[in-house]
């Protein structure tokens, strides 16, 4: 009885395992590389698009997409099949490509290792001149650097407050002893007291 109830403990506990896996088995590929890579800019336009899948996609049916993105419109400038060698998936760009400076987007579809179409895209940023990406990190420099100015004066001026309130209450304690020492002594002189001498003593 007991060798059964452990029996059907196994079997519910494989089956659980196998549905728990069955998610991922039956995944859409997905993107996790390329070239360029994902948000990359760049200074020279690429002449060819490569995506690297988490799969590796099936034959037939795939596109790619190339688009240049103006005032949040996509337009298509160049699209055709790729080929697929293993996970990555690539196409060749003509040489005429009409190409200016902007973001673009590379879209695609394809037909998956689980054999269920896929679509997605990724972006780049063609800037010739690298005026963008130094203005950023100019901006960002500026900041940074004001900020730490601003920092370090702050730190300063209460480094002298703390100087300076030091320095007080050392003067104030010395002016304290001083006077305590004066007092004591005069109260140790026997020759202290008015006129400075001493009254004479009478015998009877």
């Amino acid at each position: 009885m007991v060798r059964g109830r452990r029996f059907a403990s196994g079997v519910a506990a494989a089956a659980m395992l196998g549905m728990a896996a069955t998610p991922a088995a039956f995944a859409h590929d997905s993107v996790i590389g390329g070239n360029p890579e994902n948000g990359a800019v760049l200074q020279t336009f690429p002449t060819e698009l490569v995506l690297e899948f988490s799969g590796e996609p099936k034959e037939g049916f795939n596109t790619f997409a190339l688009s240049r993105v103006t005032d949040g419109a996509a337009d298509v400038l160049f699209s055709g099949e790729p080929e697929v060698e293993g996970r990555f998936v690539s196409i060749d760009l003509p040489a005429d490509l009409d190409t200016k400076p902007g973001e673009y987007r590379i879209g695609f579809q394809i037909i998956s290792s689980d054999g269920h179409a896929t679509k997605g895209m990724t972006t780049f940023t063609f800037d010739p001149d690298g005026t963008a990406h130094a203005q950023a990190a100019g901006a960002t420099t500026v900041v940074h650097t004001d900020s730490a100015t601003q920092t370090v004066d702050e730190e300063s001026r209460d480094n002298m407050r703390l100087i300076l309130l030091v320095i007080g209450v050392v003067a104030v304690a010395g002016a304290g002893l001083a006077a305590v020492s004066r007092h004591k002594r005069g109260d140790d002189n026997p020759n202290s007291g008015t006129g400075g001498t001493t009254a004479p003593r009478l015998d009877v």
